[in-house]
């Protein structure tokens, strides 16, 4: 047998340099396959339920920006976790506007299967959490993060080490829902104890209007 279609050996600890190269390149094939240049990535709770106003707002957002990125030269293609809530929120958006829908979905051990609305060509899963970061923040232009909990904390923590360590562009990195976020965690104390510098704040924008997010990205964009 080929130790390639070995599923003993592949799923083994032997074989877990292969899986993180498997999950690495085939996202990269999958990006560039569909000729993906750039990506609007939207994180959020998946416990969002559809009547609450986040899930509308993230839903109306995806939707604008998904319009408007139709009309520029290079292909974006709006990008959630693939899962339900505010991920299937921001696909939903993406699809009614006709632009690319990608879902880097992840394996956990409790139900969350893809939503409808990521295109079939643009759905990964991937079982390591840390190249599904990799890969939400190589390609993004511009971060939209809703309420959520530990993973959506994680994923924002993430963005906001490799903004202020320089090691990807400086997007744009917006919290939606300012009551949330302020009441969530206390920024001031972090820059009055000197745990962050006064000018990491800048790397966020607080935001509560649609039209307000989907104006100040499209201007940090053109």
């Amino acid at each position: 047998m080929l130790a390639f279609h070995n599923e003993r050996f592949i799923k083994s600890e032997h074989g877990r340099p292969v899986r993180i190269m498997s999950e690495l390149l085939a996202s990269k094939a999958l990006i560039e396959d569909n000729e993906i240049d750039k990506t609007i990535v939207i994180f959020g709770s998946a416990r969002t339920d559809p009547e609450n106003k986040h899930y509308k707002a993230a839903n109306d957002l995806a939707y604008k920006l998904g319009k408007w990125a139709k009309e520029q030269p290079n292909k974006y293609a709006i990008c959630t976790g693939g899962g339900p809530g505010i991920m299937e929120a921001g696909n939903k958006g993406a699809k009614e506007a006709g632009a690319p829908s990608l879902g880097f979905c992840i394996e956990l051990p409790f139900e969350q299967s893809t939503n409808p609305y990521v295109d079939k060509d643009l759905e990964i899963q991937f079982h390591y959490f840390f190249l599904r970061k990799f890969w939400f923040l190589l390609k993004s232009a511009a971060i939209i993060i809703f309420p959520g909990g530990f993973g959506t904390l994680d994923e924002m923590f993430e963005a906001l080490t490799m903004l202020q360590n320089e090691k990807t562009d400086n997007v744009p990195l917006v919290l939606f829902g300012t009551e949330f976020w302020k009441s969530l965690i206390n920024w001031q104390k972090l820059v009055d104890d000197g745990m962050i510098d006064k000018k990491d704040m800048n790397y966020i924008k607080f935001m509560d209007d649609v039209d307000e997010a989907f104006k100040y990205i499209i201007g940090e964009l053109s």
